[in-house]
C-alpha cells in the first residue's frame, strides 16, 4: 500500500504536533510531515511528493492562501485545505475561487481534520507528478544583461524566474536565503496582484512589486508575461535607483528574449 503523504504548515508548534498526532491515528498508509513556514513547506514540495497540504492561513511572511496558490503551480495533484482561526465570508469566498480543497474554521474538533483530509487524500490525482521541465536556455548576451543589472543597481542579487516560480539563473551573492523559495514567492505575489487587477477593473496585470524588510528589500518587474526579476537589495539602500536599472533591464531582456525565440514560419 502506497504511503498517503500528508505535510502541516502551521508556526504554531502545539497545534502542529495536534495535528500530526490525531492524523497518524489515520491508520499506518498515512506518513505525517510538519513545517512551521511557508517557505520551507514550498521547498519540500519542490522536491518531494504529497497528497494533502494542511495549511494555517496567518503566518509571518507568507499566509497560506499564499501557499496554496504557489501549490497550485508546483504540485497541481497535491489537494490544499485552508484553516484559520479568522473565518470570514471573504475568505471563504477566496478558497472557493482558488478551488481549495477543505476549509477548516479553528476551533475545531480533531475528528472534522480527519474527515477532511481522508476525503482530499481520496479525491488526489493518481497520475505521476511531471517531471521539472527544462530551464529556458539563456544566450550569453542575457547573462551579461543581468550581469550588469546587478552592477549598475548595485544590488546583493538578481534572479530571473519563470512566472511560475522556477529560478532560470542567478547573479550575485544568494547565501543565507533559499532562492527557490524567494523564486515561489515572487510568482505568488504576481499571481495575487494579477487577480487584483481583475477585481479593480485594471485591463493590464501590475507590471511590479516591492517588499520592505529590517535586512534586505526585494524589488520585482515583469520581463514579458512568462519571466520576471527579481532584485535583493540592503535595506538602507535607496530603491529608486534599483527601479531604475531594473526597468531598463526589463525591456533590454523582453528584445533580447523575442529575438533569440524563431518567428513562425
Amino acid at each position: 500500500m502506497s504511503k498517503k503523504r500528508v505535510l502541516i504548515v502551521d508556526n504554531d508548534k502545539d497545534i502542529s504536533l495536534m495535528l500530526q498526532h490525531s492524523l497518524k491515528m489515520l491508520g499506518p498508509e498515512y506518513e505525517i510531515v510538519t513545517v512551521a513556514d511557508a517557505v520551507t513547506a514550498i521547498s519540500l514540495i519542490e522536491k518531494e511528493t504529497f497528497a494533502v497540504v494542511i495549511t494555517d492561513y496567518m503566518m509571518p511572511v507568507m499566509t497560506g492562501v499564499d501557499l496554496a496558490m504557489a501549490v497550485r503551480r508546483i504540485a497541481p495533484e497535491t489537494q490544499v485545505v485552508l484553516m484559520t482561526a479568522y473565518g470570514t465570508n471573504n475568505l471563504r469566498d477566496t478558497s472557493k475561487f482558488l478551488g481549495l480543497d477543505g476549509y477548516l474554521d479553528k476551533p475545531f474538533p480533531l475528528e472534522r481534520v480527519q474527515e477532511v483530509v481522508k476525503r482530499a487524500a481520496a479525491q488526489t490525482r493518481s497520475e505521476e507528478k511531471p517531471l521539472p521541465q527544462e530551464k529556458p536556455r539563456l544566450s550569453q548576451a542575457v547573462y551579461e544583461q543581468l550581469r550588469t543589472l546587478q552592477n549598475s543597481a548595485g544590488v546583493r542579487c538578481v534572479l530571473l524566474i519563470t512566472a511560475d516560480g522556477r529560478p532560470v539563473q542567478v547573479v550575485g551573492q544568494t547565501a543565507g536565503f533559499e532562492v527557490a523559495g524567494v523564486s515561489a514567492l515572487v510568482a505568488a505575489n504576481f499571481l495575487a496582484a494579477a487577480e487584483l487587477a481583475k477585481l479593480l477593473g485594471n485591463q493590464a496585470i501590475f507590471k511590479s512589486s516591492y517588499h520592505e524588510g529590517e535586512n534586505y528589500n526585494i524589488y520585482a518587474h515583469d520581463v514579458n508575461k512568462k519571466l520576471l526579476l527579481a532584485l535583493v537589495f540592503d535595506a538602507k539602500q535607496k530603491p529608486g535607483s534599483v527601479w531604475f536599472y531594473t526597468k531598463q533591464a526589463a525591456v533590454a531582456l523582453a528584445q533580447l528574449l523575442n529575438q533569440a525565440t524563431p518567428s513562425p514560419s
